[in-house]
């Protein structure tokens, strides 16, 4: 026969068991529902990719803003002036060229009985 003490004791145990197995199912419950949660995800990576967007970006401004940089920046743009120069200065040749241009004497080939010109050549 059983006391009252030793059945007592294991309705206990097993209220406890049940307890806890609420416990363990509630805290389940809560990281699937975090999981599933879209919305709070999205927001999350939408806010790491803008904290790596800013680190990106200041790191990038102090990279341009070192002297190194800021030399070889002022050295292209020398380079880039100058290859401007040098190509405004070859239109301006040929346009100026080609207005004070003297044309040579023009050899011109007739074939007897014919009107128009069979071959037209410059000549030096």
């Amino acid at each position: 026969m059983q006391g009252k003490h030793g059945a007592e004791a294991g309705t206990e145990e097993l209220r406890e068991e049940v307890d806890r197995a609420r416990h363990e199912l509630g805290e389940t419950v809560e990281q699937l529902a975090a999981k599933a949660d879209v919305k709070a995800l999205a927001r999350e990576k939408a806010e790491q990719a803008r904290s790596r967007a800013r680190d990106a970006a200041a790191s990038a401004w102090q990279a341009a803003g070192s002297e190194e940089t800021m030399a070889r920046a002022r050295q292209g743009g020398i380079v880039v002036a100058s290859a401007g120069a040098l190509a405004a200065a070859a239109v301006w040749m040929r346009r100026h060229r080609g207005s004070t241009r003297r044309v040579g004497p023009v050899r011109v080939r007739v074939r007897t009985g014919q009107r128009r010109a069979v071959k037209v050549r410059r000549t030096k």
